[in-house]
Formats: C-alpha cells, structure tokens, sequence
C-alpha cells in the first residue's frame, strides 16, 4: 500500500502542470507565515510527506516507548551509585545536579530519539533528552502540503493520520507540573539564550500555551531572578521552566549562583527537563545499554530492542572492552575498522563533530581518532543508510532525489506521538547541517 502510495503522488507530480515557481514561491510564503523557519530558512523541502504504514509506526512506537523506559532504568542505576556518572561522561557540576531530586518521577519528560526506519527494521542512533526542537515543525508542514493537489487527493483516497506533538508537550508539562505539586494553571518560561536560530518554535509554543490558557513568555537565562523564594523574568512569576537551553552551555556561562539553578536546587521551580536528563542526554549512555556486564539492569523485551535496535557504542579511551562478543582493543580495533565506525563527540548536537569511518581517508580517520583520545567522544558501529526518492524543491522547480531520511519520534512521559522527518543528501541528516524537513502521515 505504502509503495503504490507513493508511485501514484509522484505520477500525479509528473502530470501536475500547476507546479510552477510561483506555486513554489506561494509555499515559502506559507512557510515563513507558520514560521516553520531555521534561522531565515524555510525547513519544508519536499513536496511529499513521508509515509508510514500502521505496523512500521507501531514498531517504531513500541521500541522507542521501550528503549525510554530503558534509559529512566539507566538514570536510576547512575543516580544509585554516582559513581557510574563518570562512565557516560558527566562533570563534576553536572553530576551534582543530576543527583538534585527533581520533584516528580521522569529524568526526562520530553524527549526526541533519532532513528533511521527501512521497512521493518528501526535504527536508533542518538537520543536527545534535553529538550528536542522541532515539536511544531510537523504539524505546520503537513498543513503546507496541504496546498499540493497531489496531498489533497491521496488523503481523500486515503485514511491519513497525524499527530499533535505540541498538544502532547501542553498535557505533559502540565502533568508533570501537578506531581511536582504545583496547584492550578503555571506561568511558563520558555527559557534559552537570544537570538537563536530555533528562535521562531519558541515563538509558536508560547502563542500555543497561551491560547490554551496557560500564560508563557519567551525569556533568556540572563533575564532571571530569584528572592524570596519566587523565580521571576521581569514583572512574569515563573512556576515552570521549558528549559531548552543546552546544560553544558549554561553552566559554561553561569556559575551555582544563577537565578535558574538556585531555584532548582530549593525546589522553588518545576523545570522540564530537569538536570537529570543529562545523563541519558549523553550519547555514551548508549554504551551502557549495549554491554553485557550490564544486562541485569534491564528486562527480557527491553534487552531485546537494544540488541535489534542500538548499534554498538563504547567511550573512547584506551581500554579493552568487547565487540560481538570478541576481547578487542578498543583503539587499536577502531583504527583498523574504521568501514565499520562512525566518531561523535559525546555531547554536542546539530552533527558537529561527525566522522563516518567510510567516508573518511586513513589520515582523516587517524587525525579524527588522535582528538576523540584527547578530548570526550564515542565510537558507534555504523547503520546501513538507504536513500529514498523525495520530490524535493526549489525556486524553479521540483525534481525526485534520493534522499537520506530518518524518523525520528517524540516521546512525552515515555509515550510516543509523531516524528520529526528530516531530509538530506548527506548520510549526516541534520537541519542544523544544512538538512530539511518534510510532514509525517501514517496510511491507515
């Protein structure tokens, strides 16, 4: 069904003679009214959304849902024994605050896994617990596609399902409000620093909560202040944070006396994520789901996902560790597979950083592995990526490419709803990276 789907929008493309740079002009226009923007770029890139059938949706769904319950394990075995925090990479500032109780039960409320899906398998790569971006982006571009004959007649041929993956953050953050026991409706600060290039998705989730009655401002770390118990941005009482300013970058520009972690630490503030989430943030937490010395720490279907779903990581370092089961040398072993291996910094984002052993020269490989020894990255076995055709556009025209895509569910209270579909000519996909964005439907 997905195929036919699919060959038939592209067929309606070819005999569309409507698709004309003004129609393309009319969908930037659209764009930028919904600011479904990075920095000034428009993010829509295809003129077809990405479609997924009923049972992959239910894969991606029932892994991702597992792995997130996995990763809450993980965090309560690290903040057990602090000791452990050392393994996945925190600092000593990070671990600290990892280790301040929250006030409600989730390391992470909101959360993106990164994941590429080709028929029945799923790949998860990264997950980004801090606070992901782009909870706007899907709806707003299936209602841009909208305005392409092509969508309008496969979703009247078609039961097409979307998702809402903003309305999901509202009920989220307002549940996770009342178990940290706030009464009543929260003022809201959408909190990061000025001047961003996701600057318009705030923007959008403050006029969201607003007209869902919940009063929110947009307000920098620097606009802060805390006395006598209250957290304040300007004359605005703050009863919540959505904290979507990076932690690592916080604390590189705020020592503990800053308004925001002075009220955390009194438990004067909900803040969503709280400074737990670093810990599953870090992307040698991975390595801690695929070693077998830690296996007992998760149950029989969980163990499952990770085998099928987690591709190999460790933290680079000179060590021994193991690799399918063989005693390796985990440096050496590397430099000699590079095919095999990609190199990421262990907390960064937007794909800074990234080498794919098998697109790297021996030199390149080498070079990138001399800083990855000296600096805090991992190692992670290689997914096989494939491409698939995208009517993707420009000014002029539009024209099928194949296309790196992954899939990449939202997860809120460790419930999935939707994804965020990323496009790109480079196995690196990434928006920041120069990527782009398509909608998401589920044939039904």
């Amino acid at each position: 069904m997905r195929d036919k789907l699919i060959a038939e929008y592209h067929s309606m493309l070819d005999a569309d003679e409507r698709l004309t740079p003004e129609f393309f002009a009319r969908l930037k226009r659209e764009m930028r009214s919904r600011r479904l923007l990075y920095g000034g770029r428009e993010i829509g890139v295809a003129l077809r959304p990405h479609f997924f059938t009923q049972a992959q949706y239910e894969r991606l769904r029932r892994a991702s849902e597992l792995l997130a319950t996995a990763f809450e394990k993980l965090t309560a075995a690290l903040v057990a024994d602090p000791s452990l925090m050392d393994e996945v990479g925190l600092t000593e500032r990070e671990r600290r605050l990892a280790l301040v109780r929250p006030g409600f039960e989730s390391s992470s409320v909101t959360t993106r896994l990164d994941a590429f899906v080709s028929g029945d398998e799923v790949k998860f790569v990264e997950y980004n617990a801090e606070n992901p971006s782009s909870l706007t982006d899907q709806l707003g571009l299936n209602r841009v596609l909208s305005e392409v004959p092509a969508m309008r007649a496969a979703a009247a041929r078609h039961r097409l399902r979307e998702f809402d993956p903003a309305s999901a953050l509202l009920r989220a953050t307002l549940e996770t409000y009342r178990e940290w026991g706030g009464r009543g409706v929260p003022n809201v600060a959408i909190v990061d620093w000025s001047d961003l290039p996701t600057e318009s998705e705030f923007v959008l989730l403050r006029d969201f909560f607003a007209a869902s009655g919940v009063p929110s401002i947009i307000c920098a770390p620097d606009e802060l202040e805390y006395a006598g118990g209250r957290l304040r941005c300007g004359d605005f009482r703050v009863d919540l944070v959505y904290k979507r300013v990076i932690i690592h970058e916080l604390l590189a520009r705020a020592d503990d006396t800053h308004p925001l972690l002075r009220a955390f630490v009194n438990g004067d503030v909900c803040l969503v994520n709280p400074f737990r989430c670093k810990v599953q943030h870090k992307k040698a937490a991975f390595e801690l789901l695929t070693d077998e010395e830690r296996a007992g720490w998760f149950n029989a279907e969980e163990r499952r996902v990770m085998r099928e779903c987690v591709p190999w990581t460790r933290r680079v370092r000179e060590r021994r560790t193991k690799y399918r089961g063989r005693a390796v040398d985990l440096v050496e072993f590397v430099r000699k597979n590079r095919a095999l291996f990609v190199l990421k910094p262990n907390d960064d984002y937007g794909g800074h950083g990234i080498l794919l052993g098998d697109r790297a020269s021996e030199g390149e490989w080498e070079g990138m592995l001399a800083k990855a020894l000296a600096g805090d990255y991992v190692v992670q076995e290689l997914v096989e990526l494939r491409t698939e055709e995208f009517p993707v556009f420009d000014d002029e025209r539009w024209e099928l490419q194949p296309m790196y895509v992954d899939t990449n569910p939202f997860l809120f209270r460790g419930r999935v709803e939707g994804a965020m579909v990323r496009l790109s000519d480079s196995p690196v996909v990434n928006v920041t990276s120069g990527g782009g964005e398509t909608g998401f439907f589920v044939i039904e």
